[in-house]
């Protein structure tokens, strides 16, 4: 991300461009602005923190350049707004999202629980804020399901660095799976005890089911790095 970030500054295509990176926890907010600060010298100039949402409305508020980071929370409305103002329409705005699985949905309004009041998720809100920005995300855990999509959000993969080419590059060990069966040093009143509740337990499905559902339950995974 730093390096990314190093190229888009330095980039005559996009006019000195305002990089904003969001993630949407406080502790990995402060991890990645620290980072960054320590690599001013490939970035040219020092990334700034909003902490709040008036001071990421302020931090904006700029013609050119900047590299912000901020959590999502503050795109949020403030307390008489119910929706998010333009904070800036310029088109070389750059929203890198990192842990881009979370957080990053939404933009379809859904009814409350609590209040019955239609809502909508901070992505819509960051959205409305930066409607000529561009956006691209980081993860290490894409997701695909029916009502949260990572490639829906952000398109189609750009790069795709998996764990078997972090192993073949050294970067990490190798992860191997074993199943196995713990000795839980079961006297005989006590297994049958249990095996009578189990059993009881299981009363009416069939017998495959039976035989699947305590072989799952039997099998323990144990990992080793």
């Amino acid at each position: 991300m730093v390096f990314y970030t190093g190229k888009l500054m330095k980039s005559r295509d996009l006019h000195n461009p305002t990089i904003v990176v969001v993630t949407d926890r406080n502790d990995l907010d402060g991890q990645l602005f620290g980072t960054f600060s320590a690599c001013r010298e490939l970035l040219g100039e020092d990334p700034k923190q909003a902490n709040s949402r008036s001071e990421l409305r302020k931090l904006l508020q700029r013609e050119a350049g900047g590299i912000i980071f901020t959590t999502i929370q503050n795109f949020s409305p403030e307390d008489e707004e119910d929706s998010l103002p333009v904070l800036t329409d310029r088109r070389n705005v750059i929203v890198m999202a990192d842990e881009a699985h979370r957080s990053q949905y939404g933009l379809k309004a859904h009814v409350r629980a609590s209040d019955a009041q239609l809502v909508y998720g901070y992505a819509k809100y960051m959205r409305d804020a930066l409607p000529g920005a561009s956006y691209i995300g980081f993860t290490g855990t894409p997701i695909e399901t029916d009502d949260k999509s990572t490639p829906a959000v952000f398109g189609d993969y750009i790069d795709i660095y998996d764990v078997e080419q972090a192993v073949k590059d050294g970067a990490t060990v190798p992860i191997y799976c074993e199943s196995r069966l713990v000795d839980l040093n079961m006297d005989e009143a006590t297994r049958q005890w249990l095996d009578k509740e189990v059993d009881d337990l299981l009363e009416g499905e069939e017998l495959s089911r039976q035989d699947a559902l305590k072989a799952r339950v039997c099998a323990k995974r144990s990992y080793r790095w």
